[in-house]
């Protein structure tokens, strides 16, 4: 692809700007690497340039959505992402379709690309997107109880906070909408659970199932590390996300695997489906490893065995 930036003459400055925010830039921030409107409007017309609203400009007819982002927050005073587009950043949750933007000062326009909401967030990285635990909790507050299971498990796994801080924002807030549940599954997540099948095991087959509770992250083997574990038991339980493993990290799993047969430990995987979408026959296969290890408990009976 030619880069029109060095064919054109136009300042690398302005090149560089562009590229950061995906291909889109504002006229204000051409003029202020010296182009003059003359020059700018000639772009245009030669096909070089692209309007994506009045005063926003696109090296691409059809902005991606980096740049659509870009495009919604130089149309604002002090823009800052919010909602999913921050949590798109984030890698939290999926690309949303219309993009929130907040400003001090709100926008009205007709253009659904975007939502413009009124307030003042406090900001960082680039582009300008509200913080992990504010974005995180935004999103909950239109979830499913799953939902959040997912979106508070994927912030902390992202290593960019911790269930603490993300408490200590939930307490901080008088307005959260479904603040208990949210409080609950970051008390469950201060307890070793990294991840939403992790959270999903633990709230749907072991305590609706009444079975014993397992160590997280419990190191069975040197240099080893499982999801859950029932020692007293010899039990292991493994759960794979939703891609399965594979090449090198496939392998470990079979050697991890192995070294904890060799020490009279049974171990028992499990994927996103499984656990999700019928979690009471997970609990019973668990349930009848745990009683092969001297488990006397009976499991329980939830919601959905009924």
């Amino acid at each position: 692809m030619v880069n029109v930036f060095t064919t054109v003459g136009i300042p690398a400055t302005l090149s560089a700007v562009a590229a950061r925010q995906g291909g889109v830039f504002s006229v204000a921030q051409a003029e202020a690497t010296g182009m003059t409107r003359t020059a700018i409007r000639r772009l245009h017309r030669d096909g070089h340039w692209h309007k994506v609203v009045p005063g926003i400009c696109s090296t691409h007819a059809e902005p991606p959505w980096l740049g659509a982002a870009w495009a919604g927050i130089l149309q604002s005073v002090d823009g800052v992402l919010g909602g999913r587009a921050a949590g798109h950043l984030y890698g939290i949750c999926t690309e949303p379709t219309v993009i929130d933007v907040w400003s001090p000062t709100r926008r009205r326009g007709s253009d659904t690309r975007w939502r413009f909401r009124r307030g003042v967030r406090q900001s960082c990285g680039d582009p300008p997107k509200t913080r992990i635990e504010i974005t995180a909790l935004d999103i909950c507050q239109d979830e499913t109880a799953a939902g959040i299971v997912t979106v508070l498990a994927k912030a902390v796994g992202s290593r960019r906070t911790t269930a603490v801080r993300l408490r200590a924002t939930v307490l901080g807030s008088v307005t959260l909408r479904n603040r208990g549940l949210v409080l609950d599954i970051l008390a469950d997540m201060a307890d070793g659970v990294e991840s939403p099948l992790e959270l999903h095991y633990l709230k749907y087959v072991e305590r609706a199932q009444n079975l014993p509770s397992a160590t997280r992250q419990i190191s069975i083997s040197k240099g080893t590390r499982s999801d859950a574990g029932y020692p007293q038991y010899g039990l292991i339980v493994e759960l794979d996300g939703q891609v399965w493993h594979e090449g090198p990290a496939a392998s470990a799993d079979m050697q991890r695997d192995n070294s904890h047969g060799l020490l009279f430990f049974t171990t028992l995987r499990f994927g996103w489906h499984a656990v999700v979408s019928d979690p009471c026959a997970v609990a019973s296969q668990v349930a009848e490893a745990l009683r092969q290890g001297g488990w006397q408990s009976s499991v329980g009976c939830c919601a959905r065995c009924r």
